[in-house]
């Protein structure tokens, strides 16, 4: 009986571990799409990390989608980036072949930026410009907090006491 209890034990231990860890696993954010000002394009955005924080190194990833979600080669853009009414980064045009940028960036104070993504050419032929914005909340301290590997670690402990505890009470029973 102890045996078979010890079995069901050890595969409800195992069962605990697979979902906690599951349940661990880091969460990213999807990318934010919007389109062009004229609809002409869809713009992804996704910084990395999702919430940056002052002085960290952040990446902006920007792709240009077509119609079909698909990535559109050969786009003529500039990108600025402000805070308020101060312009903290721009770029001049310039030419993606691939569709997608990635461009490093590191915020020097906490707050709400606007970046802005022009696009004036594709496939080599000038457009009218067309924009599309986007908000980066840095330093944002209203967020949920995120719980590493420690946290895993004493829901783990915990869960392993729990079924100790059980298992003597039950032997004594």
């Amino acid at each position: 009986m102890s045996r078979s209890g010890v079995k069901v034990s050890a595969i409800g231990l195992l069962g605990s571990l697979v979902i906690m860890t599951i349940l661990m696993v880091p969460a990213y954010a999807d990318p934010t799409i919007k389109p062009t000002s004229a609809g002409t394009l869809n713009i992804s955005f996704e910084p990395n990390p999702a919430t940056p924080n002052p002085g960290d190194q952040t990446e902006l990833k920007i792709s240009f989608l077509n119609k079909q979600n698909t990535v559109q080669q050969h786009i003529d853009y500039k990108v600025s980036l402000t805070q308020g009414d101060n312009q903290v980064f721009g770029t001049p045009v310039t030419h993606t072949a691939e569709g997608a940028v990635t461009i490093p960036f590191q915020f020097q104070s906490a707050g709400t930026y606007q970046m802005t993504v022009q696009v004036v050419g594709i496939l080599f032929q000038p457009i009218p410009p067309e924009t599309a914005s986007f908000t980066i909340n840095v330093g944002n301290t209203s967020s949920v907090p995120e719980f590493g590997p420690i946290a895993g670690m004493i829901i783990a402990v915990s869960t392993i006491g729990v079924i100790i505890v059980s298992k003597k009470t039950q032997l004594h029973s």
